[in-house]
């Protein structure tokens, strides 16, 4: 393979890698447990939060469920972006990808 069609290789995935960027950071992703429903959006921001019980008498187990489904939803979120990512490079790492 020639430098020159190696460059248009090149320039092709750069051009693939920040289509799906774009198309990720559109996604919205939720997670949700019987006390909480987290959403957040493909920049990892946190869009909503839904208490789902009415009984708040145990604000300790709230806080820490709200906390544990944070988590989840954002390593949902980077577990998909990776995947996506990993389709077009092959599973290399891309230096400033996600």
């Amino acid at each position: 393979m020639n430098v020159q069609a190696l460059l248009k290789q090149a320039q092709k995935m750069q051009s693939d890698l920040k289509k799906i960027e774009q198309e990720l950071e559109m996604r919205t992703y939720v997670e949700e447990n019987d006390l909480v429903c987290v959403e957040c959006d493909g920049k990892y921001h946190i869009t909503a939060i839904k208490i789902k019980s009415k009984n708040l008498e145990d604000l300790d187990i709230l806080q820490d469920m709200i906390a544990v489904t944070v988590n989840k939803v954002i390593e949902k979120a980077k577990t998909e972006h990776e995947q996506e990512l990993a389709k077009i490079t092959g599973g290399v790492k891309m230096p400033g990808a996600f």
